[in-house]
Order: structure tokens, then sequence, then C-alpha cells
């Protein structure tokens, strides 16, 4: 008998554009909902309904912050509401009518100075003139109203509307900014052909850049993408105010595929080839490369992959991108990967729109409502009344935070790591001879219930012939399998809404007759 043991297996995370017998064996070439943290794989947190139930389908959400509240905002194709300190309140124009959106990836927002302003390219931009739940949004004063704008940004004390429209005449590659406010207040004019102001507007002239789809403030920049080119915008002062310059030949997927990471040093972006990050120079890293992207681009839904976008999950360190798999109209799965450790993974995903901001919650885990000992805990320590997580879930009318409990709103979620194509090593030997695989120890702790399969394939490339998958019991140690074949292959899977973490697994097998591969 030979037993190889394998440790170290939140490391890597799952990586799929590799053939599984190419990895090193603590990587997995499949699973869903299960996160890496601290070289463990640990079944991944899940989301609760927070707000009762929206007033309206939450299309987009924006959280915005005051000394006295945190008000969360949330948008459909036509109105707005507002939710604070217990009560959804109807935040729609009073004068205006209702909006006229067509999809919510048109929604977007900024703060200018802690003035919220709120944009979707077909109404004149909205403002909240007092952040105050007894004023509704308001058109933006001092804005000519023949102009539309797909993306409105704040940098600095200016405003800056991209993507145009001018009265009819598309300028898809044109940006606007308005003369400068004074901090609390909006800007008091746009009017670029007046010399005594510092409104101006410029185009960005790389036409096989395609149109602009979106831009973020990085540091003291704004980064600007259109669909195959990136720019940025500098303030400079004097006549011309600002100085876009081009930054590179790739651009954005699409609008809001793109986010800020790491403490606001950085960019994640998925672009129409790859996924990129960046600190606004010429370096990049692509995380993706050689692990996850031929994948994702192939699972990608050809027609409404306009309905993804990157968000950043600050509590555990991940840039996501939520994404509609083939078939699908919204979201419904994404691939997280930690920027403070480079591994990845996938996760179900049902939202369309999400933010991060103060949020007090009062449903908090009890500790006499937890199950199983101090060290199988994975959750947080203390999340009440701290910045939170938030998304909008439009198909079911509610709004969710992420990374609480374990159950996925009113489901239980499919939980599994699975390895194929296993070389198993040991002293520096490849054990590729017909082995037969006779037992495994899970290092496994939790109360969430683990089964487990064992299987094995005779090629590279050929099908792997899996046995009966067996229930986990922590007290006898290991499981007893025959799975013969050249490569083995394992999987767990976690079922009740519990916590669960595998540390590593040996696996016991005996040499059979017959030559390696």
């Amino acid at each position: 008998m030979t037993v190889v043991p394998i440790t170290g297996v939140g490391s890597l995370g799952v990586i799929k554009d590799i053939a599984p017998h190419k990895l090193p064996m603590e990587a997995w070439s499949d699973g869903q909902n299960v996160r890496f943290l601290d070289d463990n794989a640990v079944r991944m947190l899940g989301q609760t309904q927070v707000f009762s139930t929206p007033s309206i389908v939450p299309g987009f959400l924006m959280n915005v912050p005051s000394p006295a509240s945190s008000f969360w905002f949330y948008f459909s194709l036509t109105a707005a509401y507002v939710y604070d300190a217990g009560v959804h309140t109807l935040m729609t124009r009073s004068v205006g009518g209702a909006y006229t959106a067509s999809a919510y990836r048109q929604w977007n927002g900024c703060l200018l100075a802690g003035v919220p302003i709120f944009n979707n390219g077909v109404d004149v931009p909205q403002y909240w003139s007092a952040l105050s739940v007894g004023t509704r949004l308001a058109n933006l004063p001092n804005w000519t109203s023949t102009l539309r704008a797909k993306v409105i940004r704040a940098f600095g004390p200016f405003l800056v509307a991209l993507n145009l429209n001018d009265n009819g005449t598309l300028l898809p590659q044109s940006i606007q900014w308005s003369h400068p406010a004074d901090p609390g207040t909006i800007p008091t004019s746009w009017d670029y052909t007046d010399a005594t102001k510092d409104a101006r507007r410029t185009h960005l002239t790389d036409v096989k850049g395609g149109e602009i789809h979106d831009a973020l403030l990085l540091q003291d920049i704004l980064v600007i993408y259109k669909a195959a080119s990136t720019h940025t915008l500098r303030y400079i002062g004097g006549v011309n105010v600002m100085s876009p310059s081009l930054l590179r030949l790739s651009g954005v997927l699409a609008p809001r595929c793109v986010c800020v990471i790491n403490a606001g040093t950085q960019h994640f972006v998925v672009s129409q080839e790859d996924a990129l990050i960046h600190s606004g120079s010429s370096s990049v890293l692509y995380p993706w490369s050689q692990k996850n992207r031929r994948y994702v681009f192939n699972d990608l839904d050809t027609t409404n992959y306009v309905n993804a976008f990157c968000y950043n999950d600050p509590d555990f360190n991940e840039a996501c991108f939520a994404y509609p798999s083939s078939g699908q109209t919204y979201p419904n799965k994404e691939i997280f990967y930690n920027y403070r450790t480079g591994q990845q993974g996938f996760r179900d995903f049902d939202g369309t729109t999400a933010d991060t901001g103060d949020f007090t919650d009062t449903t908090g885990t009890q500790w006499n409502s937890l199950s199983g000992s101090w060290d199988s805990q994975t959750s947080q320590w203390s999340v009440a009344s701290r910045r939170r997580l938030l998304y909008g879930a439009p198909a079911l009318t509610k709004i969710f935070a992420k990374n609480v409990g374990y159950a996925f709103g009113a489901s239980t979620p499919t939980v599994f790591l699975e390895r194929t194509g296993l070389m198993l090593q040991k002293d520096g030997v490849q054990y590729t001879n017909r082995k037969l695989l006779k037992r495994i120890w899970p290092k496994y702790r939790g109360s969430a219930l683990l089964y487990v399969r064992l299987g094995a394939q005779e090629e590279t490339d050929g099908v792997v012939t899996w046995q009966a998958r067996k229930l986990y019991d922590p007290a006898q140690k290991y499981l007893d399998f025959e799975a013969p074949g050249r490569l083995p292959a394992v999987r767990f899977e976690l079922e009740g809404n519990a916590p669960g973490q595998l540390e590593g697994y040996d696996l016991e097998f005996e040499p059979l007759s017959g030559p390696g591969p």
C-alpha cells in the first residue's frame, strides 16, 4: 500500500483552463461555492435578505453615507426609492415624471463632495439636494436640457459626462466636464463655450477604440474605458483644464465591467478578451490567464454579456465578475479572485447590482444557535453595525447582504470541490501505472455533512468512472473505496447550511498490473 498526502488544498483554488493531469496535486479542476482561506477550502458564506421587501424591483443599488445615517438608494427602470431607519421612501422626481430607462445596467451614480448624482443616459441626470428622505430627487440644475450622457462621474470638484447625445447627435467618443463646484454644491455651468468657465468638451479620437463604456476614479486620475482602449484624464489647470491620454489598446467588455479594488489603489477590469488589474500605468497583471480565462469567456452568454458587472468584495479581498452563463439573461454566477493571495473560484450569484456601505444588521447569529466547535466556525467575528456588501436581486424583488450565514437566500446551494486527472506523486516519483484507490482520509472540520466520491480514468482525456458517494464519519476518520484506473479522481460535496472546512486529504492505493501512459 502507498499513501500520498495532499495538503495546501486552498493554496491554488479552481483552475479550469489547464488539463487536470497537468495541475499540481493541491489544485482543483472544478468547484462551486467554496472559498479558499489560509490554504484551506472553506464552504462559501451565503446571503440573507435585508430591508424587508423593496417597494420596487431593485435593479440598481447605491449607498449614500451621511453623518447622521446611511441611505440605501435603489432604482427600477422607472422609479427610485431610498431605505433608511426601517422605512422605504419614494424618491422619484416630483417634476418630470417617471424615469425611462430600458435596462438596469443604464443606471450609474457618484458622489460629488457628498452630493449624490444619479444618471441613466436617457433622462436628465438626477441629484439629491438635501440628505433627507423628505426631499425627492430632482433634475440636475444648470445642465443643458438637450444633452444626455451614458455615464457621469465625479472627478475632484468636477462632474464628467461621457458618451454624449447632444440634441440627437450621438457623440460616443466625447467627454464633457462641468465648471468646478464648491464643496457641498453642484456645478454652476456646463457651458464649454464660455471662456470665463472651466467647463470643456473634448474627444477621444482613437476611432477603433469604439464607444466609451465607463470611467472610474483611480487615485488622482479618472480612467476612461472604451470598448477597445483605455484612456486617462488628468487635471492640469490652465486653458485646457484637463488632459486626456491613451493608456493601452484594450478596453472593457461592457458598462460596469470594472471596479476599484485594494483600498482604491487598483482597477479590476474585464476586457473583451481577458481580465486585468492595473494601477493606472503600463504595468498589468492578468489574474485569469492560464487559469480560468478561456472557461469564463466560453461560458459567458454571447448576447446578454452586457448585463455582466464587476464589484469588489472587501470583506475577503475578492474582485468579483458576476455574469450570465449561456442561456441566461442576468448574472447567475460569478468568478472571484483574491487579489491578496491569488486564489480564484466560482460562486452562485443572482444579482444585477452591488455596493458596499454602512449597514446595521439586527439579525446576527447568536452564540447559542451555533453548531459545531469554535474551531469549526468560519464566519467573521462581529459583523453587526459595520460596512457590508449588499446586492439587488430583481428577479426576486429582494436586497441581500452577502457573506451572511450559509443559506443562499431561501435556497441551499450546491457546494463541491472536484479534482480529476490526479498524477499522484511521492518522493519525486509519478505513479502513472494502473492503481486501485482503496482509502481516503479527509482532514475535515465542520458541521455540514461531507460526502466523498472516489473515481479514476484510464487516459488523460478519458471519462472518469465514479464510485458511489459515501458520507464521511469524523469518528471513523477514513472511507474505503475500490476505484481502479491510472488517474485517480476525488470529489467532496457539502450538504446543509452549516460550516465546513477541508484542510487536506490522504489517498491510499495499491499498484495494479499494466504499464503507465
